[in-house]
């Protein structure tokens, strides 16, 4: 897929061609925020989605309406077609062991249905939305308590510094680019809607004697057997609380 100018639009493309020049900085930020999204995937949330029978199709359909869409962003915000490209959780075994769950739960893979990708100006934040359909409720309130375990944060932040989690890192962001300690936690439950569990992912990633400072928070909520996901990744400074608390509290509603 391409732009007016014939460029990638695929984050994971524009991340691995090298780095850009833009306005604010010698870092094309969209292709930063990009990179990470793709590396981190839904990693307590889901694993990498499959496709959906044929007799599930008819309720992902009726899913899909209750992703968020461009009007509910601010004004100026744009949208692109998603990718649906999340890699698997780097040492997801290892994962796994330190939460004390099985296997299974961290690369479970439920079929998913996909928002656009939503960004304000010069990609300083971005948003995504899906929903993923399981099984049964249990099965989707078992794989949200594994992200709301009091073991989740400090767990990720061991395996975001994997070896494993770091060569894809480095991959993704290109051999220019020095990548910091990740650093795995909760933000405060009120700047989210109600019943929503949230992991926050805090990362530097530097190039060209420029450090940008990356915040990924990936948000989940379940109603009966679907399970809500939205990320949101902000850029330098955090995401807007007010926005945060606004699109979250639509999603919940809608699902």
């Amino acid at each position: 897929m391409q732009n007016a100018s014939g460029e990638p639009t695929n984050p994971c493309v524009h991340a691995r061609a090298g780095w850009r020049s833009i306005r604010r900085g010698p870092i094309c930020r969209g292709a930063i925020v990009g990179a990470l999204t793709c590396v981190l995937g839904l990693s307590l949330f889901g694993g990498v989605a499959e496709g959906a029978s044929t007799h599930r199709a008819s309720e992902l359909a009726r899913a899909r309406k209750s992703l968020l869409v461009l009007k509910d962003m601010p004004k100026g915000w744009t949208s692109s077609k998603a990718e649906n490209n999340n890699s698997p959780t780097p040492d997801a075994a290892q994962l796994a062991a330190c939460l004390g769950v099985p296997l299974s739960i961290v690369n479970d893979n439920p079929p998913t249905v996909y928002s656009p990708n939503f960004k304000s100006k010069h990609d300083l934040q971005t948003v995504d939305d899906s929903i993923e359909l399981f099984p049964s409720a249990r099965a989707a309130r078992v794989d949200l308590s594994t992200a709301s375990s009091p073991k989740a944060p400090a767990c990720l932040t061991t395996n975001f510094n994997t070896p494993a989690a770091r060569s894809q890192l480095k991959h993704a962001f290109g051999s220019g680019a020095s990548i910091g300690t990740a650093v795995v936690t909760r933000t405060p439950v009120s700047d989210y809607a109600p019943h929503t569990v949230n992991i926050t992912i805090f990362i530097p990633i530097t190039a060209h004697d420029v450090t940008i400072n990356l915040e990924t928070t990936e948000l989940g909520f379940v109603q009966g057997d679907e399970e809500q996901v939205m990320v949101l990744n902000s850029v330098q400074t955090p995401f807007p609380t007010a926005l945060s608390r606004r699109l979250t509290a639509l999603a919940h509603k809608r699902l």
